[in-house]
């Protein structure tokens, strides 16, 4: 019997700073000790650092030659190059494996290659790379295949690679297993003994490496990559990696790029989502472009996105851009229904004081959003999930999302010997396995998860970066926070915490379904506008508090042509 689960009151944490670091750090930029513990709080202690950090530059990018195999990687393709031999670009299906395809195809183009992709359609290929994939490339008399965001698990397809006479190329950025495929060359910056700086790159990162290196080994202008890190920041930002090292910098100059780009197909795409002309941040990259040209492939034919990018037509520009909006419309619509069955099986099903972790599945199940759904049960549940879709043929695939903490391919490891395939990372994973099999699997994941995480885990914390008074929220403090960006995992938003606040006027709820409250709220004889996303249940609680304290982003809000700075509330402590 299940036991009904009551989401816990978020806990309000400050994040640890030494403060002599703090005091220096303020001293030596000459900022408040607020904005001083912010960078300490992102690793940054001293003037050089910040320095780099708020002026992210294509010089601080890493030689490409530092990945211990890259020299014999661009050898073999220089010598492809040369001798016209057919390259075939193999990438995932997501975001990050649909944008390193084109980066690679784009480029390889400039230098004269005769090259072709591959993308595994998802529903009949399965994911990664596959011998009936690798047989198929091979029947169009390819000789060298390159694999983006896929491959380090391709074992037993790197050797049948060998017998189709096909040198494999491997880039990737996911976790290795215990056996590293026997490939023509394997570049992966978590490799063991690989010994490159920046292990956070996303799959369309060590792609890019790869062909910024054929780059200068070429001596072309640099143009040739540099006009690419558009589509390398989209699948940067869309993987969720961390926005720090080489990521910000291609984030930090990627998105500059989609401002001016000129790739026919990302503009056609920018102007169905009314992106045209306007700044871009990680925000319009992550809950816009990213989901068009992710919907394609999760529901089925991801080409239609490396069409869109690759492409010189202009027709074929404005047609693929519609059909992936057209196609994001129709994966909110599945997304919706499982989200719906799955909040409803869980609350059925799950006993919360003892499952660490939710585990589902379904055959009525879109095997192309249930990882979206996943990411869904985490936000609400608090604690892992992971999601499977069940076939006709009595096989469950499915996608996980994790919290703080937990390491999924750990626990995944853990569970092994019933599991048909695995893999991904440690927030993010996928597995497949038999449906009669997922009771068995869904206990013993647990028994794993368990092993991990303590039940304070549980809770949702909300770590604060340092306090502030309402006096201090000013354009100019504002324009020092901006200058932060891009924003993402490991330099997330900075939050603040403001003690002592009052209601200026009663708070409202607003939103569909009256979840969300709108504040007006009042300090020292100042006042600011704020949005409560979630927290509409909690309207009768703040609007009798006298004081509360609230951690918040700070934001600008754009109404009616005017801008004005307001408060995203995160969580609110009634004193």
């Amino acid at each position: 019997m299940s036991i009904s689960y009551i989401r816990p009151r978020e806990v309000i944490q400050k994040r640890p700073a030494d403060p002599a670091l703090v005091q220096q750090l303020a001293q030596q930029l000459s900022v408040s000790e607020t904005l001083a513990r912010i960078l300490v709080g992102r690793g940054l202690s001293d003037f050089e650092q910040c320095k780099s950090f708020f002026n992210p530059s294509l010089d601080q990018l890493h030689d490409p030659f530092l990945f211990v195999p890259m020299e014999k990687a661009v050898r073999r393709i220089i010598r492809a190059i040369d001798h016209g031999e057919k390259i075939v670009i193999h990438g995932d299906y997501d975001v990050d494996g649909v944008t390193g395809t084109s980066v690679l195809v784009r480029i390889f183009r400039k230098l004269n290659a005769t090259i072709d992709y591959y993308l595994p359609n998802r529903l009949i290929d399965g994911y990664g790379v596959t011998k009936a994939g690798l047989k198929k490339i091979a029947d169009t008399g390819a000789t060298l295949v390159i694999t983006v965001d896929c491959g380090i698990t391709a074992v037993e397809e790197a050797i049948y690679a060998k017998e189709l006479g096909i040198d494999l190329i491997i880039t990737d950025h996911h976790e290795p297993q215990e056996h590293t495929p026997d490939a023509f060359v394997v570049i992966d910056p978590k490799l063991p003994g690989e010994t490159y700086p920046d292990k956070n790159l996303a799959g369309v990162g060590v792609g890019f490496k790869l062909a910024q290196a054929v780059c200068l080994r070429r001596n072309v202008p640099d143009e040739y990559w540099s006009d690419e890190l558009d589509l390398v920041s989209i699948g940067t930002a869309a993987d969720i990696v961390p926005l720090v090292g080489e990521n910000r910098i291609i984030a930090a100059y990627g998105y500059k790029q989609i401002e001016k780009t000129r790739n026919g197909g990302l503009l056609a795409l920018m102007r169905e989502q009314n992106l045209e002309g306007c700044p871009i941040a990680t925000n319009d990259v992550v809950f816009k472009l990213a989901p068009s040209i992710n919907a394609a492939g999760r529901l089925g034919e991801p080409r239609r996105g490396a069409k869109l990018f690759i492409s010189d037509d202009p027709g074929e520009w404005r047609t693929f851009a519609r059909e992936l909006v057209q196609v994001n419309e129709e994966r909110r619509a599945y997304d919706e229904l499982v989200q719906r069955e799955a909040v409803l099986w869980a609350g059925m099903n799950i006993d919360f004081e003892n499952e660490y972790c939710v585990v589902a599945g379904e055959a009525s199940w879109h095997p192309g959003v249930i990882g979206i759904s996943a990411s869904k049960m985490v936000e609400q549940y608090c604690r892992p999930a992971f999601l499977f879709s069940i076939d006709e043929h009595g096989d469950a695939k499915g996608s996980g999302r994790s919290i703080e903490g937990c390491d999924l391919v750990a626990a995944l490891t853990e569970c092994s010997d019933m599991l048909i395939k695995f893999g991904g990372h440690k927030m993010a994973a996928g597995a497949s396995l038999k449906a009669d099999r997922l009771p068995e699997f869904r206990r013993r994941f647990n028994d794993a998860v368990k092993k991990q995480l303590t039940k304070e885990q549980l809770v949702p914390v909300i770590k604060v970066d340092g306090e502030v008074s309402i006096s201090q929220l000013t354009p100019k403090f504002f324009e020092i926070i901006k200058r932060m960006e891009p924003f993402g995992p490991k330099n997330m938003r900075p939050i603040f915490l403001a003690y002592n606040v009052r209601n200026n006027k009663p708070p409202r709820t607003v939103g569909k379904g009256t979840g969300h409250l709108k504040l007006s709220i009042i300090s020292d004889g100042v006042v600011i506008d704020a949005i409560a996303f979630g927290l509409g249940a909690r309207m009768q609680e703040i609007s009798q508090a006298t004081t509360f304290t609230v951690a918040f982003t700070l934001n600008e809000n754009d109404f009616m042509g005017k801008t004005t700075l307001q408060m995203n509330i995160r969580g609110i402590s009634v004193d």
